[in-house]
């Protein structure tokens, strides 16, 4: 019974971490940028769509829109300090991620009005209570839950794959693998940077309101390590299907999200009390990102040993 609970907590966690992962792989992946935002953007987003649902009192589904909306500003003001200032990637994401620190903080003592830095909502209906927030709050069953963000996945899987088809996806697309091609095509580079990085800080936004829901409880601290867990979902679900063509990108991404949840969830059953928890994590992450690079190292010298049979053909 406990691992089946540990199974669907963790498959849940998953499902709120595929929407984290895939904004991840437009920073990382498309536009080869190492963005530390994302453990700034994801409280910024569950703090933003508790206010809008637990104090203004809107609906589950705009305040979700409002943490999207919230979480793409902090990517933009990242994109902005490296395009428009010079400063490197790296930095950008540290200094944006430090701000909104203090940002999130504040926010959290308007929120609660006694400088407490932890929120629970548990009797608010939300978008796991009734048809996407019924009037009592109570929150529905297990399965139900796993069907919600299944749909809230896809929706985001299905629009993010259909803004790469358009003309400003390829020039985003394009941006990442070769600057100057965009460049001679009269395009600004620097555009297509803040763009990326505000969609992708915009998808972790929401997965931040997505948990605050999920868990009916807001914590100031809870983006602390999931620049790790999105870079891990991303890196697992690509190695894992780097050779089946027929699976795009974005659904590699959440099938490593919800694996390498579910193996975190795992950890718990372990180190019961969590004292080693975050050393379990670091060395997971370290072991995934060793095979990964064994693998990469594997493929290319296959791909030279092929080169060289058929140049002596």
């Amino acid at each position: 019974m406990l691992f089946l609970n540990t199974t669907i907590d963790g498959l849940q966690l998953g499902l709120c971490y595929a929407v984290i992962a895939m904004g991840m792989y437009v920073a990382f992946s498309i536009l080869d940028f190492p963005d530390l935002t994302t453990d700034g953007s994801f409280p910024l987003g569950g703090v933003v769509g508790t206010i809008l649902l637990y104090r203004l009192g809107l609906p589950p589904l705009l305040s979700l829109v409002g943490a999207f909306a919230a979480g793409c500003l902090a990517g933009m003001v990242t994109g902005l300090l490296h395009v428009r200032f010079g400063i490197s990637k790296l930095l950008s994401g540290i200094i944006v991620m430090t701000a909104l620190l203090s940002v999130t903080l504040a926010l959290t003592k308007l929120l609660t009005g006694n400088g407490y830095t932890t929120v629970n909502f548990s009797y608010t209906a939300n978008a796991f209570s009734g048809l996407f927030g019924g009037k009592d709050g109570k929150i529905m069953a297990d399965g139900h839950i796993l069907l919600i963000l299944a749909a809230v996945v896809v929706l985001c899987k299905l629009l993010l794959d259909f803004f790469f088809k358009t003309k400003c996806g390829f020039m985003l697309t394009a941006t990442g693998n070769n600057e100057a091609l965009v460049t001679s095509l009269g395009k600004n580079t620097g555009f297509y940077k803040v763009l990326g990085l505000g969609l992708c800080n915009g998808m972790v936004g929401l997965g931040g309101a997505l948990y605050a829901q999920l868990t009916r409880n807001y914590d100031n601290t809870c983006g602390s390590g999931k620049v790790v867990l999105a870079l891990a979902s991303v890196i697992i679900g690509l190695a894992l299907f780097s050779k089946v063509r027929l699976v795009k990108p974005t659904t590699a991404v959440i099938v490593g999200a919800v694996i390498y949840s579910l193996l975190l969830n795992y950890l718990t059953l372990v180190d019961t009390d969590g004292t080693y928890l975050k050393m379990m994590n670091a060395v997971c992450f370290s072991v995934i990102l060793i095979v990964n690079n064994t693998l990469k190292k594997q493929r290319i010298h296959k791909t030279v040993a092929s080169a060289g049979e058929v140049s002596r053909l």
